[in-house]
């Protein structure tokens, strides 16, 4: 029966043209590890898939699948698969089958929903969902403990249920682009977190990410926050800030304790002034307060020894300040406007 389906999927393999990429010899398709499909245009797959009972990788990404045959829960080596940019609009039912997958890529398909077998994915480290249609994610999400990178940004969430809690070690999280207007309290239990997206949601109060000492990358641009409302300064290894378009009358002055800061990016507010203590941030390399109405830097404005890039047009008659660090500054004009 086995051979019988090998010989099956090899004869599909000829049809599609791809004798010159996949091996078409039974006894080679035996024993395959890794099966690369990408790119082919392919709209469907045959149910002979599920007889490659050795494969531990299986690329699938850019070409038109709607589906992925039943058979491919039959895989139960299979550690990767890689099925971004494909028309995916829903899972085999018996998705979880798969209890080994460590690396499970969906980006760019129509999924609105996953399969309640998913959560049965329990040895998932990395998972990307970005650019599909969820409108819900479960909160058997919870079980996907193992995970390390996870990716949902570009969907349709409203809202999203505590399911981080025992995600100790996830170290990247996105949730970019969708419709989110707070973030649930359990995201402050993940201990190991360095980079968290947050852009393009409809956040107005942040829960305390005080806990995300090892946090390395914050991104809250494109939100509705109008303060900010946690102690920043204990987001002690910071050193990435964006909170481009929201709608900040000020930065508090915790922000300056950030010694490890070297990119701030405020572009769109409503700042009048930066805080006066701004100096204090000795590793900041990159500035940019485009799209204010600020009129003067702040005195300590000249102790940014390491400050090379400044971006400060579309403010209130701002000048190129006189720093020797400085390699760029799109207001390219002479002069130093600094406040005593």
């Amino acid at each position: 029966m086995e051979n019988r389906e090998l010989e099956d999927f090899a004869r599909w393999v000829k049809s599609k043209g791809l004798s010159s990429k996949i091996p078409s010899d039974i006894d080679i398709l035996k024993n395959l590890s890794v099966l690369d499909l990408s790119k082919n245009k392919l709209r469907e797959l045959p149910e002979s898939l599920g007889s490659l009972k050795n494969l531990k990788v299986l690329k699938l990404s850019s070409n038109r699948l709607k589906s992925l045959p039943n058979s491919i829960v039959d895989l139960e080596k299979l550690k990767n698969i890689q099925c971004e940019n494909n028309l995916l609009e829903s899972l085999p039912q018996n998705f979880g089958k798969l209890k080994n997958l460590v690396i499970c890529n969906l980006n760019g398909n129509r999924l609105s929903k996953l399969p309640d077998s998913f959560y049965d994915l329990t040895n998932l480290t990395r998972l990307t969902i970005a650019t599909n249609m969820l409108v819900k994610i479960d909160e058997k999400f919870k079980n996907l403990t193992k995970l390390l990178y996870l990716s949902l940004d570009t969907n349709y969430l409203e809202s999203l249920p505590d399911i981080f809690e025992d995600m100790e070690s996830l170290y990247y999280l996105d949730l970019s682009y969708n419709s989110l207007s707070e973030l649930p309290k359990s995201i402050g239990y993940i201990e190991e977190l360095e980079t968290l997206l947050l852009e393009g949601n409809s956040i107005k109060n942040l829960p305390s990410l005080e806990t995300h000492d090892m946090l390395i990358r914050l991104n809250l641009n494109d939100n509705d926050i109008d303060n900010l409302t946690l102690d920043i300064s204990k987001l002690e290894d910071l050193q990435i800030l964006d909170l481009d378009n929201n709608n900040l009358k000020y930065l508090p002055d915790t922000i300056c304790k950030l010694k490890k800061l070297n990119h701030l990016s405020v572009v769109a507010n409503n700042l009048k002034k930066l805080p006066a203590c701004i100096g204090e941030l000795e590793n900041l390399l990159e500035l940019d307060i485009e799209e204010n109405r600020i009129s003067s830097f702040p005195k300590s404005f000249q102790n940014l020894k390491r400050l090379k890039n400044l971006y400060i047009k579309e403010n209130d008659g701002l000048t190129k300040p006189d720093l020797p660090s400085l390699e760029f500054c799109d207001q390219d004009l002479c002069g130093i406007n600094i406040a005593y």
